[in-house]
């Protein structure tokens, strides 16, 4: 079964996130029996799926788990939050088993530790005299509905012909001859099922004890690789009981349900192809003669077909069934899994077709060639459409790290003793894989500082007039090339006095230093490194790492932050973040000998400064821009590669800004626009202050991508508001 150990993995995934969620909401609505029923689903196909693949620990903690969720659904335990957790921590433990498959026996004792809890909370049911099944499928099915026990009709001979060739046909007329019976054994998946060649697998296991099987459609073959939609069939023959199979082939997990129907005795009429012919077009009173499905009349080949109100002829069953066979086979799947390694070697192949492109662009540029040029813009088309979609196959939607918030804000509100109520939207919001992967550690400590510090107790909440529960608001969504991820809380907010005493107690800054600082720049101080204004060293908070791990997080993804408070009022962190890392758009600039990619996110717009302009305060060349003092520094000197050259008619200047830092880069040169394919610089250089990667050109040249924020942060490029510089 290892070839289908990756599908395990992430299907178990998918349903322990699912149990993880109906949990959430199972405890803020125990009436609400719709979570249940998923959860038990949930458990019970996991369950399925462990037990195929050889899993019996996951199997054995998932059936507890579905015994004692049996018993909620039968009313004998009632929803408490003690149950609740208990059954969080099956989850738990059965994740890690799930990301530990090879070593599952480690886990053996935890497992019948949980087992006995999960048992003993099954036991309160019983005591109350609830009578538990064994699982979901125990309950009968309403009348009309799936899988009812009515036994399905027989088939017509239409279909008989349109199924078996003459080879099969004989085959099964001996077997009638012997006395045995012939079944037509119809499975259907549930919708979204991706193990479907395990699943035909399992089927086809239940069977093989009690038939022989001698047809299967689609072909063994096509259900192995599972080139089927939802449903297949099985032709059986043998004396079989059919309710110990249709028990057998419903327990199996992901199943719809199961119709099973005999073949009657049409196959023993001799019929050749000839025969058939002729029989087409025998008197209808001749085909009285066979045997009939109950309540229909036999359709044979090349029989008249009754007309319907409006004179079409009503297709026969054998053409539905054909038609839908046909179109089950022509049917595409929605969704394809692929290996992420896979995904990233084509999206560095186009990187490398893209500054290939810009090479032969420039090169044809200077051929003069008007068909030459014309076929390349065509190129360039085609190519900028492929690397648009190859950056498509990137994105993912942000859900994947939003979906294990809510289960930590509801464990940590209980370990603070505080009423919190997560708001999550936007979660469809799609980002580039890589960002999306690391994000998650940046939102953590966003998410636990707000319920630790940001909400107020529900005393101190009640007693400013606020609903005892707070309310965390995690949203997402797309704002022009960025991607805005925000954080609020309607707790007490940050107080700049209390910010001010921490960094003087601390030494983060001085006295005269704070003195100076507005409001909003005292907030500011809380991504220092080692700042808390925790006075207690707890597992959650106090240690003064989480706000600078936010921003460290953020600024390596080429993303800002920005926070707004208000004093009793509660705290916004916002998070903006480019769409991808792999393919960006950048300005080219000049500067010295050297060419610089500068990128768009971090530039607020391009200015040409008469020397008239330019000012010296403090030892700073500075500028005025829209009465907004702007400190300039010239790209050579912030990359120590250079001075600012005097005596210039006009300097160009790049206006540039990193969180709240903003400041004026003058450069020799400003050479346009350009896409380029980051690459990662080597382990022995990537520390380089001011930069972030390296791209090649289209005339084969490597230029150095400038990382904005640490040029700022390390102070090379200062700025300063309102006369005041630091």
């Amino acid at each position: 079964m290892e070839e289908y150990r990756d599908l395990f993995l992430a299907e178990a995934r998918d349903y322990l996130q699912s149990m993880t969620d109906h949990l959430l909401d199972m405890e803020r609505d125990p009436h609400d029996t719709g979570h249940l029923t998923e959860i038990f689903r949930s458990a019970h196909s996991l369950k399925g799926m462990a037990g195929t693949m050889g899993y019996e620990l996951i199997s054995g903690l998932t059936h507890a788990m579905e015994t004692l969720l049996d018993s909620l659904r039968s009313g004998g335990v009632d929803v408490e939050r003690e149950m609740v957790s208990l059954l969080f921590e099956a989850v738990d433990l059965v994740q890690i088993m799930v990301d530990n498959l090879d070593n599952q026996e480690v886990y053996r004792d935890d497992v019948q530790e949980l087992e006995k809890k999960l048992l003993a909370w099954q036991g309160k049911g019983k005591a109350k005299g609830a009578a538990a099944s064994d699982s979901m499928e125990a309950a009968p099915p309403a009348a009309g509905q799936p899988g009812e026990a009515e036994p399905a009709p027989a088939l017509d001979l239409a279909y008989f012909h349109e199924t078996f060739n003459d080879y099969e046909k004989e085959m099964l007329k001996d077997v009638l001859d012997k006395g045995e019976l012939i079944y037509h054994i119809h499975v259907w998946l549930r919708e979204g099922s991706l193990l479907k060649s395990v699943r035909a697998y399992m089927v086809l296991k239940a069977l093989e004890g009690q038939c022989e099987i001698i047809k299967t459609v689609p072909s063994m073959q096509e259900l192995d690789e599972g080139l089927f939609e939802r449903d297949f069939y099985f032709i059986v023959v043998g004396n079989p009981v059919i309710e110990e199979i249709r028990r057998a082939i419903e327990g199996i997990a992901e199943i719809e349900r199961v119709e099973i129907a005999p073949l009657r005795d049409l196959v023993l009429e001799q019929e050749t192809a000839a025969v058939d012919a002729a029989a087409a077009t025998a008197a209808p009173e001749k085909a009285q003669d066979r045997p009939q499905p109950s309540g229909t009349e036999a359709e044979r080949p090349g029989a008249e077909l009754p007309a319907q109100a409006d004179g079409r002829a009503e297709p026969a069953p054998v053409e539905a069934k054909k038609a839908g066979l046909n179109a089950q086979k022509r049917a595409a799947e929605k969704t394809v899994r692929v290996e992420t390694a896979k995904l990233d070697t084509l999206v560095n192949l186009v990187g490398e077709l893209i500054i290939n492109r810009t090479r032969v662009v420039e090169l044809g540029k200077m051929a003069g060639d008007e068909l030459l040029s014309a076929s390349l813009e065509q190129l360039e088309r085609i190519t900028t459409d492929l690397q648009n979609a190859v950056m498509t196959l990137r994105m993912v939607p942000i859900k994947q790290v939003f979906d294990r918030f809510p289960r930590m804000v509801r464990d940590l509100s209980i370990e603070k003793n505080k009423g919190v109520e997560l708001v999550i939207s936007g979660e469809e919001t799609e980002l580039d894989r890589t960002i999306v992967n690391q994000i998650g550690d940046p939102l953590v400590h966003l998410l636990r500082n707000a319920v630790d510090h940001g909400i107020e107790t529900p005393e101190e909440r009640q007693q400013r007039g606020k609903n005892p529960a707070g309310t965390i608001v995690l949203e997402a969504h797309h704002e022009g090339s960025h991607v805005v991820v925000s954080v609020s809380d309607d707790g007490r907010g940050i107080d700049p006095e209390i910010i001010k005493k921490k960094a003087l107690e601390k030494g983060i800054a001085s006295r005269d230093e704070l003195a100076e600082m507005t409001a909003d720049e005292l907030i500011q101080l809380i991504f220092r490194s080692g700042f808390s204004t925790s006075s207690v060293v707890t597992d959650v908070s106090g240690r003064g790492v989480g706000m600078d791990v936010v921003k460290t997080g953020v600024e390596a993804l080429n993303g800002t932050v920005e926070v707004k408070s208000e004093k009793g009022s509660g705290t916004h962190f916002i998070l903006r973040l480019p769409l991808t890392l792999a393919i960006i758009r950048t300005l080219m600039v000049r500067a010295g000998n050297e060419i610089y990619a500068i990128p768009i996110e971090a530039i607020r717009e391009n200015i040409f400064v008469e020397p008239r302009e330019i000012k010296t305060i403090n030892q700073v060349r500075v500028i005025t821009l829209r009465e907004e003092v702007l400190p300039l520094n010239s790209l050579s000197e912030a990359l120590e590669m250079g001075s600012f050259e005097e005596g210039r008619e006009v300097y160009p200047v790049v206006v540039v800004k990193a969180g709240n830092k903003k400041a004026g880069l003058v450069v020799d040169e400003l050479l346009g626009q350009q896409e380029i394919v980051i690459k990662s610089l080597s382990s022995f250089i990537n520390e380089i202050k001011g930069i972030a990667g390296a791209t090649v050109l289209g005339d084969g040249r490597v230029t150095l991508i400038l990382d904005v924020a640490s040029l700022l942060e390390d102070g090379r490029v200062s700025i300063g508001k309102k006369g005041s510089y630091h």
